[in-house]
């Protein structure tokens, strides 16, 4: 989702917002450059795809351009840089990977989602 069309448009709307500083600094009264797009509530942590994708591309409420300092302490303000947060989201990722490709026929046979 980070390399398609929609994400890179989500952070052209993010950084004419915030004018290229970062969002935090600047609400703190600091004028720091801002060189990270970061999800506050992450996409990954989505149950479904339609929640996947409101998540990641909510340039008004989700997404907010962050220097390097805040958007470290954004993540360890969330933990996800643990191990086992680490793992987990790989886990759902592979998950709804597999959802995505596969899916039952009428029949029980499995069916490729792709087109092949």
């Amino acid at each position: 989702m980070l390399n398609d069309r929609r994400w890179m448009e989500t952070k052209r709307v993010v950084w004419a917002r915030a004018e290229g500083l970062c969002e935090w600094c600047k609400r703190d009264g600091y004028i720091v450059a801002g060189v990270d797009c970061h999800h506050i509530i992450p996409f990954e942590s989505a149950k479904t795809q339609a929640e996947m994708e409101r998540l990641c591309y909510d340039a008004d409420h989700n997404v907010v351009l962050l220097c390097v300092a805040c958007h470290v302490k954004a993540h360890k303000e969330l933990g996800s840089k643990k191990k086992e947060a680490v793992k987990a989201r790989r886990d759902q990722a592979f998950e709804r990977w597999k959802e995505r490709q596969t899916k039952r026929k009428d029949n029980g046979t499995m069916e490729s989602n792709n087109g092949y």
